[in-house]
């Protein structure tokens, strides 16, 4: 009994090893703010609004160094930022997260000028709470916009976040806060991959999509363990194939496919669940997407 117990105390101690969770802070983060050049940001903050009575249209842009993530089992990516002011007429801020199309560092970016970004993949995030001089944390979950720039389907050069037409003030702690833990921080849990594990168990066929949902376009991207030839199809949910396409040879590795929500004959398709299927030598996987429009 005893041995037994031993044993299972073992094989639990082997799989705990496998499961990781580290916290990072922004390599960069500032704000920008075209309507104002003549003033210095407030380095110690992020401001974001587009409030056009008041004249404000502040950005926050953020990025976080992941080279070392690479190739990783990301199981989850949560943004953690520390809110100190909104207005006080209530604290609520819609906005949206997009990646960015520059290289930048807080160092050399010009404060005065908004960073280019990828318009088609803006995620919805509404900061709430109460309103005025209040600390509000905020935990925001980014986990497929980081797998989309460890897995190299797009540039890390971290996102900007752009408070919605007619927004008024949210204004959060930057890293260079002296509290610690006011400052904003990235925790990561994932799963690491020994270097036998690469070379005896290469990652298996895989299949994602951002942004998801996503009007009018969505990338769909597709990881092959080997070269093969590749069928994708793309089903609505009573099981008609709308759209399909034969991507012979494809190599193995990240490939990135555009879709425009259309069907075969270039047809617009309506508001919906749909599937997308892609078989390979490696074998069958499917994604469930939404279109809203």
């Amino acid at each position: 009994m005893k041995k037994n117990l031993a044993i299972l105390l073992l094989l639990l101690m082997g799989v705990a090893v496998f499961a990781e969770t580290i916290t990072i802070l922004p390599s960069d983060d500032m704000y920008t703010d075209v309507e104002h050049p003549g003033v210095t940001p407030v380095v110690t903050e992020l401001w974001t609004a587009n409030f056009p009575p008041s004249g404000h249209f502040e950005r926050i842009m953020m990025r976080f160094d992941l080279d070392e993530l690479k190739g990783t089992q990301l199981d989850s990516a949560i943004l953690h930022l520390t809110r100190f002011y909104s207005c006080p007429s209530g604290g609520t801020t819609a906005s949206k997260f997009y990646p960015i199309t520059q290289s930048w560092t807080e160092d050399t970016w010009n404060h005065a000028v908004h960073i280019e970004y990828f318009e088609n993949n803006g995620m919805d995030y509404v900061f709430t709470g109460a309103g005025g001089n209040t600390i509000v944390h905020f935990e925001v979950d980014i986990t497929e916009l980081v797998n989309l720039w460890i897995n190299d389907v797009m540039d890390n050069n971290g996102f900007v976040i752009m408070a919605n037409t007619n927004q008024k003030f949210s204004k959060f702690y930057s890293k260079e806060h002296p509290n610690e833990s006011y400052r904003p921080k990235l925790t990561l849990s994932y799963t690491p991959t020994s270097n036998d594990d690469a070379i005896d168990r290469p990652a298996p066929l895989a299949l994602t999509n951002y942004p998801n949902p996503f009007n009018p376009e969505t990338t769909i991207s597709m990881y092959l363990p080997e070269h093969s030839d590749v069928k994708m199809s793309i089903y609505n949910m009573r099981g008609q194939m709308v759209f399909d396409i034969n991507l012979p040879g494809v190599q193995r590795g990240h490939h990135n496919y555009v879709w425009n929500a259309k069907d075969s004959a270039g047809k617009p398709l309506s508001s919906g669940v749909y599937l997308c299927r892609i078989e390979s030598s490696a074998g069958v996987v499917t994604k469930k997407m939404v279109l809203q429009k």
